[in-house]
């Protein structure tokens, strides 16, 4: 089989990359090597060479690379209706982010606090957040009532259909906008 890494974000993982991928992973003799990075990091797995393409926020291409519009994700800041209830029933302010614990990816991911900032002026480091390297482990933590998070909202629209989570604040989301990173000389499979 053909060994093909790719540097690719929990997010795209948990939510539509094996889909798009299935079809040429059951016409093709092909052996997938995913690693798993923040979308800000897996442009560094291409440029050392580690991977043949990358999912990235970052518009520019590196020397010798394309980088393609993928397309947008939209992230819903969510909560359990309890959650949001215990720590959000006067609204989601300064002073109640400050008390709510809310979720990272890793010790890099700052989209949370980043969040919080733009929206709600709160220092960086300033609000309780629990680090978990799993998007489904963010789902859960929110369906459990043990943090707020900002989820792809394709990636609970069943939970938030059922009542399971609930939109802490409809008037507020987060766009990131998502392209592929690949070498310009690409032959065969990898094109």
């Amino acid at each position: 089989p053909l060994s093909v890494s790719l540097a690719i974000n929990a997010d795209s993982l948990a939510t539509w990359l094996l889909p798009a991928l299935s079809p040429l992973l059951k016409s093709r003799r092909i052996e997938l090597n995913l690693l798993v990075e923040d979308e800000i990091r897996t442009l560094d797995k291409l440029r050392s060479g580690e991977v043949v393409g990358a999912i990235s926020m970052e518009a520019s291409s590196l020397p010798g690379c394309v980088a393609d519009y993928l397309g947008r994700v939209d992230y819903w800041c969510v909560a359990s209706p309890e959650f949001a209830k215990k720590y959000f029933a006067d609204g989601v302010t300064r002073e109640t982010l400050l008390a709510a614990p809310g979720v990272a990816f890793d010790q890099h991911d700052d989209m949370h606090e980043r969040f919080v900032h733009q929206h709600y002026n709160l220092p960086l480091g300033s609000v309780m957040k629990h680090t978990v390297r799993s998007s489904e482990a963010f789902v859960r933590m929110a369906v459990e009532g043990i943090a707020y998070c900002l989820i792809p909202r394709v990636q609970i629209q069943s939970e938030l259909d059922s009542g399971l989570l609930v939109n802490v604040t409809p008037e507020i989301f987060l766009t990131r906008r998502m392209y592929w990173h690949h070498w310009v000389l690409e032959s065969g499979v990898l094109a």
